[in-house]
């Protein structure tokens, strides 16, 4: 009885300093008008990538007003093909009227896979519609983690998850639906320590940090390592991570000639035996990309335009 008095007084307290709308406030929907600006999901060749926007929403109430912890959101998402070498207006782009949660990476075949309110799972491929496929179904306790979550090709058709939290990766059957943990043992024993996991032209391949300051990481297939990108000079602090066909390094150095020191994040292409050496000197800082000479290019709301 004395818990449910001391209940009591706390609400009674609560409605004096703020009112009683924490329980019963008007909700205020406001939807922006202009779409934010793009996100880089997927690096896709020399010249091309994948952004996609959106429209933001917030649910305004006084109380989470006052504490700054309104719900929100996004609606109206939308995916674009964007020349990152040469700015211009997307080589294709379209937006959805629902809602959506469009996952970064994928994109073998400039497709990006998404899931609905309804948890059902997707895929949208350039210069097509979404495509609806069926309800996701979670095993081992694994979840989406919007919007760290990352997608990549696996075996048989499947799509590889990194940090369903808390499974460090899971495979999405696409035939059914059925999401469960990857297990690093029996034939997959040998990627336990990778630092990203990909399917490519065949091969299940393991990108692998090594040296004093994590400074090389290894082309694997196997357990085999089959090329080694060596960048003594720099400190690669976190695992490099796979976007779409695309590899994105965290470089950092202390030596302000150096690009790494305030370029950003250092790219390379990812091919069947490696990486590709003959890609040009490009860098990811936050989502602009930066050529070896300083040049900036990125895509804003105004840019991103529907070319269906």
């Amino acid at each position: 009885m004395k818990s449910f008095n001391w209940l009591v007084c706390a609400v009674a307290l609560c409605c004096g300093m703020w009112g009683c709308g924490i329980f019963d406030e008007e909700v205020t929907h406001v939807v922006d008008v202009q779409r934010s600006g793009g996100f880089v999901i997927a690096i896709l060749d020399d010249s091309l990538a994948l952004e996609i926007n959106a429209r933001r929403w917030t649910d305004h109430t006084e109380s989470c007003d006052y504490w700054d912890n309104c719900d929100r959101g996004m609606i109206n998402q939308g995916l674009f093909l964007v020349n990152y070498r040469e700015k211009q207006k997307p080589l294709w782009g379209d937006t959805i009227n629902g809602v959506i949660a469009i996952i970064w990476g994928l994109a073998a075949d400039s497709t990006v896979l998404f899931y609905d309110e309804k948890n059902n799972f997707g895929f949208w491929k350039v210069d097509k519609f979404p495509e609806n496929r069926k309800q996701v179904k979670f095993e081992n306790e694994c979840a989406w983690n919007d919007p760290y979550t990352r997608a990549k090709p696996w075996l048989n058709g499947n799509v590889l998850l990194k940090d369903m939290y808390p499974c460090p990766y899971a495979v999405l059957d696409t035939a059914t639906g059925n999401v469960k943990k990857l297990e690093f043992s029996g034939e997959y024993a040998w990627l336990e320590g990778c630092g990203d996991i990909a399917y490519i032209d065949g091969d299940v391949v393991c990108l692998r940090q090594r040296g004093d300051r994590l400074c090389e990481i290894d082309f694997e297939k196997g357990g085999i390592v089959i090329d080694s990108l060596v960048k003594s000079e720099w400190m690669l602090f976190e695992p490099p991570v796979i976007y779409g066909n695309g590899v994105v390094m965290e470089s950092r150095s202390f030596d302000k000639n150096d690009h790494a020191y305030d370029f950003g994040d250092r790219i390379i292409l990812l091919e069947k035996n490696g990486f590709k050496r003959e890609y040009p000197e490009t860098w990811l800082r936050y989502h602009d990309f930066i050529d070896s000479r300083g040049n900036s290019i990125s895509y804003s709301s105004e840019d991103l335009i529907v070319t269906r």
